[in-house]
């Protein structure tokens, strides 16, 4: 009995280091558009592809990604805005951030931008830019006049930090 009992310590001790290490591992596509998505949105053609970050003469320098999905919803263009806009509030308290985005990055700062181009145009297009350490999300959300739903563009560029072993 006593050995069982070293037995199965060993292995939740064994085990315990690696749950820990799996919430800072990669994310799969899903996860990263799920910290995005607008409440009971439909999502529509998601992508992951390769980043492609190069330097000036076209070589690679690291590892990085690139998301992309097309989110739906019939909720009217200013609710969605507001959403999103209330949930990255530049005034919330370090430590207290809200969960769009996943967790809060170890990098201080972000920049959160907004911009609207719409005017007397048949289509209103607002656009919010969060940018966070190592990964850039651009929301580009628009409606036109007398379309039944909000469309909400999200994509996602993430540079992979990569330790040099010399």
């Amino acid at each position: 009995m006593l050995q069982a009992s070293i037995v199965a310590t060993t292995v939740i001790i064994a085990l315990a280091p690696a749950a820990v290490q799996a919430d800072d591992g990669p994310k799969t596509l899903l996860t990263r558009i799920a910290e995005w998505q607008y409440p009971g949105a439909k999502i529509s053609g998601a992508s992951m592809s390769d980043g492609a970050t190069v330097n000036e003469q076209g070589n690679r320098t690291v590892p990085s990604i690139h998301c992309k999905t097309m989110l739906t919803t019939t909720d009217p263009i200013n609710k969605v805005v507001e959403y999103y806009k209330s949930r990255l509030n530049q005034k919330t308290k370090p430590g207290k951030e809200k969960k769009v985005g996943g967790k809060a990055s170890n990098v201080p700062g972000r920049s959160v931008t907004y911009h609207s181009d719409s005017g007397d145009r048949p289509v209103v297009i607002h656009i919010i830019s969060v940018n966070e350490g190592h990964v850039s999300t651009t929301l580009v959300i628009s409606r036109s006049k007398g379309e039944t739903k909000t469309h909400i563009a999200w994509s996602q560029y993430e540079k992979f930090l990569v330790s040099r072993v010399e």
